[in-house]
């Protein structure tokens, strides 16, 4: 199919992705996050993603994957097991992240299915879009608008955090 329509809020096709650990401090354990490589050159950054989806997108991509021990999530039996699932991949056509909740700061993503002439869109959690599509090779876009308010918010110049409150600050506290 076609590529998303280009109304009137512009949509940005994803050209890599990354989910990693970020350590808030040395001494803090890692936050999960998903970093999306735009095609206009910027990222777009998802925060406190389900660690299951970093390490599904990791083993995905065949980089290094942390493992529970001897437990595996859904997500890695869905890795494993994708094939069985090729019907879900075959209809899917691609993912937009498009929303943003103000009130709980949580964005929507929406993943578009062509059921043989009819389309269903499906509102998920992101992270979770984003793996189906990488599942299933499918092309992923980013709302320019959130990608610009996100830039905005990063503009914003915040304290950083030291230790037991102590920040570091042109003006002080």
């Amino acid at each position: 199919m076609a590529p998303p329509p280009r109304g009137g809020d512009v949509l940005l096709e994803v050209r890599g992705v990354t989910a990693m650990f970020t350590p808030f401090t040395p001494s803090a354990p890692g936050m999960p996050v998903i970093v999306l490589d735009l095609e206009d050159g910027r990222e777009f950054t998802l925060y406190n993603v389900p660690h299951e989806i970093v390490r599904a997108i990791n083993k995905l991509q065949d980089s290094s994957v942390e493992t529970l021990g001897d437990r595996e999530t859904l997500f890695d039996v869905v890795v494993d097991m994708r094939e069985l699932l090729s019907p879900i991949g075959e209809r899917l056509v691609r993912v937009v992240v498009d929303e943003i909740d103000y009130s709980t700061a949580l964005y929507t993503a929406k993943a578009l299915f062509d059921l043989g002439g009819i389309s269903m869109t499906r509102r998920m959690v992101p992270s979770h879009a984003i793996f189906l599509a990488l599942l299933f090779g499918k092309p992923i876009y980013v709302s320019k608008r959130l990608v610009d308010e996100q830039e905005e918010l990063g503009k914003a110049e915040a304290p950083v955090f030291l230790g037991e409150d102590e920040f570091e600050d042109e003006d002080e506290f």
